[in-house]
């Protein structure tokens, strides 16, 4: 008896087709993109498209510019950005809960390509950060249990560009498209499966980022050095004079908290995909009360409780202990100033050090540009 499919591919072809002539209708107005490769894209599949990605840009480009009915993997553990949720319900993608081994979500793309199908995926696993990073290994599972051939990516000209689109300029986007690697292997005598799960993850994130225009593949390779944390914060009466904070409630895991405010995508996740009352962690340029601050960490704190891995597999288990530390501390910090100082308000001040490689200048941010107004 054949084993019932998770998902029977094709689907939606009227649909995506629709979007697919709709999505370079509107790319020919509002960008300039230049595409180089595509004598590399194999006629048929199995096949696993990969790119790299710090942006939703990278997914339309893939899903328009490539002729394929393509199934595309994406995040399912937390609501879409509601920007973009509409274009995801339309095209329908595969959800995949990240942090965990989501079988029900890999078995689906495994069903796409034993059917001969064409799944899209971006093998960093998010855009937390706006340097590369190492690849997960699942895109090397789903190659190597499909045995099916991975076509790599690399996009340019992708950070800002929906700002510059939103301002009516057209940016100048590249997508460069490389020869086809190999279905992944795991048969290698003496080595395990996971380690040689990884080292094909590896070399196919080695493939993606070859194919990045050259500058932009230097800075989100080592675009800083030296980057180091702090935190401080200022306490002020209604008429504006300091009040100093007792030690005993000073913020101890200032590295953690401090990173997690200086990578703005989180505290966005928070803010517009998790609709939570967070409003104080993102304006950091104004002063709120205590109060309003404990209570945006206590919903963060309350919605991580179900999802306690949330920072560590973004961060490593290290750096996302240190984050969940940092926001106890504020919170349980933030409700006793609130208490004892009711009328005072609180200004938060994450620090961020690095030094520019290009200059050699020091770079000092008291919160990310991202943040200040938002």
């Amino acid at each position: 008896m054949t084993e019932p499919k998770h998902l029977r591919y094709p689907r939606r072809q009227f649909v995506r087709n629709l979007l697919r002539l709709a999505g370079r209708a509107v790319g020919a107005l509002a960008m300039r993109t230049q595409v180089i490769g595509r004598e590399n894209l194999p006629t048929k599949g199995p096949l696993i498209l990969v790119g790299n990605h710090i942006a939703v840009v990278e997914v339309g480009l893939m899903a328009t510019y490539t002729p394929y009915n393509l199934e595309i993997m994406a995040a399912g553990d937390i609501p879409l950005d509601p920007r973009y949720q509409w274009m995801a319900d339309l095209w329908g993608i595969i959800p995949i809960k990240r942090g965990s081994m989501d079988r029900d979500g890999m078995n689906k793309a495994l069903d796409v390509l034993n059917q001969g199908g064409v799944v899209g995926l971006f093998p960093e696993g998010g855009i937390w950060e706006t340097t590369l990073r190492q690849a997960r290994q699942g895109v090397a599972w789903l190659s190597n249990k499909g045995q099916a051939p991975v076509v790599p990516i690399g996009f340019g000209g992708i950070e800002g560009a929906l700002a510059q689109i939103a301002r009516f300029r057209r940016p100048r986007l590249t997508m460069n498209i490389g020869k086809p690697i190999p279905p992944v292997q795991v048969d290698v005598p003496g080595k395990s499966r996971k380690e040689l799960l990884q080292q094909g993850a590896d070399y196919i994130m080695d493939r993606i980022s070859e194919l990045i225009p050259e500058d932009e593949r230097r800075i989100r390779t080592q675009p800083y050095i030296g980057e180091t944390f702090d935190f401080k914060w200022e306490l002020t009466s209604p008429d504006g004079v300091a009040i100093a904070i007792p030690a005993e409630v000073e913020i101890v895991d200032k590295h953690g908290l401090s990173k997690l405010f200086h990578r703005p995508v989180m505290m966005d996740v928070f803010n517009r995909n998790l609709k939570l009352p967070v409003r104080p962690l993102v304006r950091l340029r104004r002063a709120h009360s205590p109060l309003e601050i404990a209570a945006s960490v206590h919903a963060i704190l309350t919605w991580l409780s179900d999802n306690p891995y949330f920072f560590h597999y973004r961060f490593g288990h290290e750096e996302g202990e240190a984050m969940m530390r940092g926001l106890r501390q504020l919170q349980h910090s933030a409700q006793w100033l609130g208490e004892h100082y009711p009328s005072a308000m609180l200004r938060l001040k994450p620090i961020r050090r690095y030094i520019l490689l290009d200059t050699n200048q020091e770079v000092i941010e008291d919160a990310p540009a991202e943040m200040q107004e938002m």
